[in-house]
C-alpha cells in the first residue's frame, strides 16, 4: 500500500472519534509562504479548524473540501496524494500531535544543513524525491537502490510519487522524512521526521 493511503487509514478513525471528519478544509496556493530548502514546487496552504499547514506540490491545487474526502478515496494521482498529505498536516496540527507545520526562515537554512550533514555522516543515503540540495550534501554517500541504504530521505515530491510504495516494504528505522510537507504522514506512520527549525501556525504569532 502507498504510504499516503496507510497514513490516511491511521488518521480517519481519529477524525471520526473527535467529530471533525466533516469539517471544511481549504487548500490555497500561496507563493509567499516560506519554502523548505529541500523542496521545490508550488506551496499550498491548508487551513483546517484555524490551523495553517503547508504542502509543496508539483502543481497548483486549489479546493474547498472536507477532511473526510480521503477516507475511501484511492488517491491514485500525485495531486490527490499531495492534497491528502497537506490535509493530514493541518489536521494533525489541529489535534496538536504535529508542531512543524511550516518551513523555517531563510536564516535557518544553513544551520539546518549542518544538522542534516550530521545525519548523513558515515551513512549510505538513498533519496526518495528530487532534493538537489540534499544530494549535493550527500555526494559520494548516495546509493542507487533503497535496499543498499542505511538511511532513506523522503521529501514531499518523493512521497507523492507512484514508486513511494516501496517505502511500505522498508524498515521504519531507515526512513527519515524531511521538511514540513511530510510531517503529518511521518507522524501517522510512526516514522522519524527531520525539520529542526520548522515553525507552527503562521495564522497566529506562534512559531
Amino acid at each position: 500500500m502507498h504510504p499516503i493511503n496507510s497514513a490516511v487509514q491511521a488518521l480517519v478513525p481519529m477524525m471520526e472519534e473527535c467529530g471533525i471528519a466533516e469539517s471544511p478544509v481549504l487548500l490555497i496556493p500561496d507563493y509567499d509562504i516560506p519554502r523548505c530548502a529541500y523542496e521545490s514546487g508550488v506551496p499550498i496552504q491548508i487551513i483546517f479548524g484555524g490551523r495553517s499547514a503547508v504542502f509543496v506540490a508539483d502543481e497548483i491545487i486549489k479546493a474547498t473540501t472536507k477532511a473526510s474526502f480521503m477516507a475511501n478515496a484511492p488517491l491514485k494521482k500525485p495531486s490527490q496524494r499531495a492534497a491528502a498529505a497537506g490535509i493530514m498536516n493541518a489536521v494533525t496540527g489541529f489535534l496538536c500531535t504535529v508542531r512543524k507545520l511550516h518551513a523555517c526562515r531563510q536564516e535557518d537554512h544553513a544551520p539546518c544543513r549542518t544538522e542534516l550533514i550530521k545525519r548523513i555522516l558515515n551513512n549510505r543515503i538513498y533519496c526518495c524525491g528530487a532534493m538537489p540540495d540534499v544530494r549535493k550534501l550527500a555526494d559520494h554517500a548516495l546509493v542507487n537502490q533503497p535496499e543498499d541504504a542505511d538511511l532513506i530521505f523522503i521529501t514531499g515530491d518523493g512521497l507523492t510519487a507512484d514508486d513511494a510504495r516501496i517505502l511500505s516494504d522498508l524498515p521504519q528505522e531507515k526512513l527519515l522524512y524531511l521538511g514540513p510537507s511530510t510531517a503529518g504522514t511521518a507522524h501517522l506512520l510512526h516514522c522519524e521526521h527531520f525539520c529542526p527549525f520548522g515553525r507552527g501556525n503562521l495564522q497566529t504569532s506562534e512559531d
